[in-house]
């Protein structure tokens, strides 16, 4: 399969994946509203992967592809056993944890919640832990395995099973106003999971060899330790700012989840697949020496990255209130409750130039192997927003706020490790970053005065995308770039 159609491929699982977890919100908000009990499902649905990606996230592949790719059938097949091995036991402890600690856990997670609704969330979240946990950590192992393979183009599709069941469960738990049938989707969606990624991962691959070895060797788990802490530190930008959301009230922590789902879907459903490749290409132009053509190539990446942010972030807080009226309003989502949600997802689009430019200063330094600075550069963030959440007084804006504080520390970091290392501050970037900051925050004040009807709003934000989208093909190199490779493609289809 070409390179193209397995990103086209590859882009069309994820998408559909990201499009079932706003499905997935969008029920949970149909059900239950703004409410403790919303609360409560957020909470059991979205700890096991947030878990793994903590623990495990994107540090396996990073340390497992390089070690597997290129090798023969059989390595691979070893290898993958081993880490599936680890996985399953580290996962299990960790199960077995969070069933003893639950009430602890769903205090930390979620400080709003209080009575029934606090204690059906622990018992669901401790009951399912104990099966999701090792299940997603072995399937992650999978989506390695295919990376290594060179098969990008299935690695997605665990997770469309898996929520494609979690909406199956909740379905019929809001039927028969059981919460049990919750805590079991999660278990069966996570074995679904695992089953589709261990028949495909392992579909090409011999049996392992008997005296493989048990586990991964002592390197390895070194460069497991240090990966875990640069990757885990952003998921905990999330899990962080949902727990001071929640101090506010019951029903603040479905607002920040619905509104994340919607402003960062579309950046980073695109950026997810394109991020592999790019860290290819920058990979091999330092393996040759050129230095020179990897820095230009980040050059413009960011500047493309920036823009389509900046558009993205622009058009859809025009639309912010038509698309939550389309997708939220309905069940028990109130007007007042669409308005929170709106206006939540309109700072959390103030915040996608942000989250552009650190995927990208991330990928270029992990093809220099520069994973200490990611550490340096995500730990300042997680401080900004540990000190923001305490010295900022309690309300609903306080999360976001913090939310914000996060990512602002961790670009400023990353720009300027990235910086020293190459010698290039990329000074015409950072203004290209500080004018469309300053831009989407004039928009959205602007926004809020105006007031638009929805209708309007989503036909004012589709002519806004498309004209933009058309400037980026038109005058942007890597947007030109990409312009006639599929326009060449497309003639000689024709």
């Amino acid at each position: 399969m070409s390179l193209v159609r397995v990103f086209s491929f590859s882009l069309l699982l994820l998408a559909a994946s990201r499009l079932l977890g706003l499905v997935r919100d969008m029920v949970v908000a149909s059900q239950f509203g703004l409410s403790g009990h919303a609360d409560a499902a957020l909470v059991v649905l979205s700890f096991p992967d947030l878990a793994v990606s903590l623990l495990w996230g994107a540090a396996v592949p990073a340390v497992m592809v390089p070690r597997m790719a290129g090798s023969s059938p059989a390595h691979i097949a070893s290898e993958g056993a081993r880490w599936s091995r680890l996985a399953a036991v580290a996962f299990l402890l960790a199960g077995v944890a969070v069933w003893w600690q639950r009430d602890w856990l769903v205090h930390m997670l979620a400080p709003g919640l209080h009575g029934v609704d606090a204690w059906l969330a622990a018992q669901s979240l401790g009951w399912s832990a104990l099966v999701a946990l090792p299940a997603g950590a072995v399937a992650m192992v999978g989506g390695a395995m295919l990376q290594a393979q060179s098969r990008l183009q299935w690695q997605y599709a665990g997770q469309v099973v898996f929520n494609l069941c979690l909406i199956g469960g909740l379905v019929v738990a809001a039927q028969t106003q059981r919460f049990d049938w919750v805590t079991l989707a999660v278990a069966v969606a996570a074995l679904a999971r695992l089953g589709l990624m261990q028949r495909v991962s392992r579909a090409r691959l011999p049996r392992p060899a008997a005296a493989s070895g048990a586990f991964p060797d002592a390197e390895s788990l070194r460069a497991l330790l240090l990966a875990l802490a640069a990757s885990g530190l952003t998921v905990l930008y999330t899990l962080a700012a949902r727990a001071i959301m929640s101090d506010s009230g019951a029903g603040q922590l479905g607002v920040f989840q619905y509104a994340q789902r919607m402003a960062e879907l579309p950046l980073h459903t695109v950026f997810a697949v394109a991020s592999a490749l790019a860290l290819a290409r920058l990979s091999a132009a330092e393996r040759r020496g050129d230095g020179v053509q990897a820095q230009a190539e980040t050059r413009q990446w960011l500047r493309a990255m920036l823009w389509l942010s900046a558009l993205i972030a622009l058009a859809g807080m025009v639309a912010a209130p038509g698309i939550v009226r389309l997708l939220f309003g309905w069940g028990r989502m109130t007007p007042q409750a669409q308005t929170l949600v709106a206006e939540a997802m309109r700072w959390m689009l103030c915040l996608l130039p942000l989250q552009a430019a650190q995927l990208v200063l991330a990928t270029r330094l992990n093809s220099h192997r520069r994973i200490a600075d990611q550490v340096l550069g995500y730990g300042a963030g997680l401080l900004a927003l540990a000190a923001a959440g305490a010295l900022l007084p309690r309300g609903d804006w306080r999360g976001l706020a913090a939310y914000a504080a996060a990512w602002l520390a961790a670009v400023a970091v990353l720009w300027w490790r990235l910086a020293r290392h190459q010698a290039d501050a990329q000074r015409g970037n950072a203004a290209v970053l500080l004018a469309v900051l300053m831009g989407l925050a004039a928009a959205a004040a602007g926004l809020q005065a105006l007031a638009l009807a929805w209708p309007l709003a989503l036909l004012l934000a589709a002519g806004l995308f498309a004209a933009g989208l058309w400037g980026l093909l038109r005058f942007d190199p890597l947007g030109r770039l990409v312009r006639d490779r599929y326009t060449s493609r497309l003639r000689r289809a024709a």
